[in-house]
């Protein structure tokens, strides 16, 4: 169905601009007049200007809206909801609260599409970058049930834990982060401001009789005095580049194979995929979306290559009949607890609160292996930026011991 863009009055003084969905030209006229809208212009949107709309909606991806905004959204709608305020009424409130204004924008598209008649599920599926499939699928099957306040209840308590979660990893990191930046900033100002006052003295003594350390930071001082700024900006033009790049493929198998290669960090990102896979699926199923259909939406969502290629088998199998524990057993790389567990809940009728309990031993697990990596952190960084600063002071030193024996 094409799109039509628009431009009319609401009242005497305000004018609205937007695009609307209509079979032809009348029919557009026509819902914007049940809108209580006065059409100026209507005109089928350009090329062009769908091309503009899908880069709007690219460029509010992940990145630009946070997490932490999208789970005050959900928060906030699952209260109103579950208080009894209609879904048109609660979007109307939610977007009056909105202070992103990229976020602002797709709260009205979805309260423009709601008041269209479109059920809400298909509108948040607009945004993919920001409504995850999985959600999407709850709030769907939320409303084929009735249930909408549930499910946005369910998403919710999802959404917290996983934010919770990465919370408690930026946490674990503040501290080293910081020793770093202290370690990085004492550094900077040893070389650009300490050692030049004191060059003046060692050259006095000449650069025969200098120690080969001292002689290495006095080199290392010059150049950092006169292009200090050029790292400077390589380093914030890498990081940018970086951050960039963060989203591509590529760069994502990479950062997985790096991550595969370090035993410590292996078990974390292992253990965090098996945590989200349980959580995910769990929460799916307890929204009472069908098993195989639970597996084909949370397969996407698994960043391990390896992993996410035997769960494309294991929905392959199931369809085709065979049981979910065993389809795991035979395809993928999943731990034997893992599999017994699923098997258990498979065979008891708890599939649900199996995986349930799976996601908090994973999380425990998760938790556990942060505290291990911050505390290996903390005293390699101590000893990497101590052994920086004890060649710097001590480049100082020995010359000043030469100086003191030439004076006895």
């Amino acid at each position: 169905m094409p799109n039509y863009y628009y431009k009319a009055k609401h009242g005497l003084e305000e004018t609205l601009e937007g695009s609307i969905e209509a079979a032809n030209q009348d029919e557009a006229l026509q819902k914007l007049i049940a809108k209580g809208l006065f059409p100026i212009v209507i005109k089928e949107s350009s090329l062009k200007e769908k091309r503009m709309a899908k880069k709007f909606r690219m460029r509010i991806g992940p990145d630009k809206i946070k997490s932490g905004e999208l789970l005050t959204f959900i928060r906030k709608l699952a209260t109103l909801t579950r208080a009894k305020v209609e879904l048109l009424s609660s979007l109307k409130i939610l977007y009056e609260q909105t202070e992103n204004e990229r976020f602002k924008a797709i709260v009205l598209d979805l309260y423009n599409a709601t008041k269209e008649g479109k059920p809400f599920s298909e509108s948040l599926a607009r945004y993919p970058d920001i409504f995850s499939f999985i959600l999407v699928n709850i709030v769907k099957a939320g409303e084929a049930s009735g249930h909408l306040d549930a499910s946005l209840d369910q998403i919710a308590e999802f959404m917290q834990r996983e934010e919770g979660l990465k919370n408690k990893i930026l946490v674990a990191l503040a501290y080293p982060g910081l020793l770093l930046m202290v370690g990085i900033v004492s550094i900077f100002v040893l070389i650009n401001f300490v050692i030049p006052k004191l060059k003046p003295i060692f050259d006095s003594l000449g650069a025969k009789e200098l120690p080969l350390i001292t002689k290495i930071i006095l080199n290392i001082s010059v150049i950092s005095q006169k292009s200090w700024w050029v790292f400077v900006i390589a380093i914030v033009l890498f990081a940018l580049f970086l951050y960039q790049q963060k989203g591509l493929p590529y760069f994502k198998s990479m950062l997985s194979k790096l991550k595969s290669k370090v035993p410590i960090v292996k078990s974390l990102s292992v253990n965090q995929e098996l945590a989200h896979f349980s959580r995910s699926l769990a929460l799916l199923l307890t929204s009472g979306v069908p098993a195989l259909r639970s597996l084909e939406i949370v397969t996407p969502s698994i960043e391990n290559k390896a992993l996410k290629e035997g769960l494309k088998k294991v929905c392959q199998q199931v369809a085709a009949g065979k049981t979910i524990s065993k389809s795991m057993e035979d395809s993928t790389g999943l731990p034997t607890f893992f599999t017994k567990m699923v098997a258990v809940g498979e065979e008891s009728g708890r599939l649900s609160e199996v995986l349930t309990e799976l996601s908090r031993s994973y999380t425990q697990q998760i938790e556990s292996d942060i505290v291990l990596v911050s505390s290996l952190i903390e005293p390699v960084l101590i000893l990497a930026l101590g052994l920086v600063l004890g060649t710097i002071v001590l480049s100082i030193l020995l010359p000043t011991f030469q100086v003191t024996q030439m004076v006895r």
